[in-house]
């Protein structure tokens, strides 16, 4: 069973705080997640419940776009913001998941295609309709659990959806030798030692539960 955990009350006012905050724990999630502690944007960002949202969405997003963290779907599933320097050590553990054939497919049109929005993708993949849309946004949840596409823009239409890329085009390429130099073991013993730092988790028998989660 997980031990109590108490997450420091962090204060994030601008995207410059926002980054600090994501470089201090080295992963955090976006948004809260239901009975799980954990740090994230969100509560950490001051101001009431629309402020908060609006700011932490486009510090996220912006954050993102300028390269300066990873932003997709990881931890529990939910949108996670990775420091660049944490990023390798993920991409390590993360990079050998086993992807679906819809998933397959999307990463194979994405290889051949460049950066594609989620429109095009269901228009082309024949993922239209709302049948299909828990088959395209679970496809786009491995790919990105996998470490194998980044969100890189947004496509400009009235819903705002993602526009995709590879991770590997996207990232600093100084990023992947590094986690090119890293052994498993080494990633994880790093993820470990953050937990244990953040006090995320209270003993390292924990953590091989989290990595398992993620």
């Amino acid at each position: 069973m997980r031990a109590t955990i108490t997450i420091d009350k962090d204060t994030v006012n601008s995207e410059e705080e926002s980054l600090n905050f994501i470089n201090k724990y080295g992963f955090v999630t976006l948004f809260p997640i239901r009975s799980f502690v954990f740090p994230n944007l969100y509560q950490a960002t001051v101001g009431n419940r629309e402020e908060k949202f609006d700011n932490a969405w486009k510090w996220a997003d912006d954050l993102a776009l300028k390269k300066l963290i990873h932003y997709g779907k990881l931890v529990r599933k939910q949108v996670t913001l990775v420091s660049l320097e944490f990023f390798p050590y993920l991409y390590k553990l993360c990079r050998e998941k086993t992807l679906g054939t819809t998933a397959q497919k999307i990463l194979a049109f994405i290889k051949a295609h460049g950066p594609t929005s989620t429109t095009v993708l269901r228009k082309n993949l024949d993922l239209m309709g709302k049948k299909k849309k828990y088959v395209f946004t679970k496809a786009i949840n491995e790919l990105q659990m996998a470490f194998t596409i980044a969100i890189v823009d947004r496509e400009k239409s009235s819903r705002m959806t993602h526009i995709y890329d590879l991770i590997e085009r996207w990232m600093p390429q100084s990023l992947f030798e590094k986690a090119g130099a890293v052994s498993k073991k080494d990633a994880k013993d790093r993820v470990t030692a953050e937990l244990l730092e953040n006090k995320l988790i209270s003993a390292r028998e924990e953590a091989q539960i989290f990595l398992g989660d993620l």
